[in-house]
Formats: C-alpha cells, structure tokens, sequence
C-alpha cells in the first residue's frame, strides 16, 4: 500500500511539471502568432518600400515588421 501511494506521489508530480511545460510551451506560441492589420500609404511611399524589399531580398511585410520592432526597441523607454 506504501508503494501505492509513492507512486501516485510520482505520477502527481510528473503531471504537474508536465502542466508547467505545456503552460510554458503555450504561452510560448501565444508570442508568435501573429495578428493582422492593414495600412494605407502613399503611393510613392509603397514603391519605395516594395523596392527595398526587393533589394534586401525579403517580403515587404518582414521589411515592415523589422521597421516597426526597430522603432520600438528604440522608443521602449517611453512605452512604459
């Protein structure tokens, strides 16, 4: 009976840090989904993007992205 219990200790416990993980692992994933938006912009301002984009061989929204990350690593201290 005493090894009864001593497993079912084990077993909660292994639950639990299982639980921890996923929890981990969830929140994890929850970061990188991504949500969309859209923007209007001048035209010229959009050719001009796009052939950046081009240039650096990336898409125009990974060029957009990186922009915007940069600007708000550069402004962090004011978001707060």
């Amino acid at each position: 009976m005493k090894e009864l219990k001593l497993d079912k200790k084990r077993i909660k416990s292994s639950l639990t840090n299982a639980k921890k993980t996923a929890d981990k692992d969830i929140s994890k994933a929850d970061s990188k989904i991504k949500k969309s938006t859209s923007l209007r912009l001048e035209k010229k301002t959009l050719k001009a993007l796009k052939i950046i984009a081009i240039e650096k061989e990336t898409s125009l929204q990974s060029l957009i992205e990186a922009m915007i990350e940069t600007y708000l690593e550069e402004h962090k201290s004011t978001l707060k």
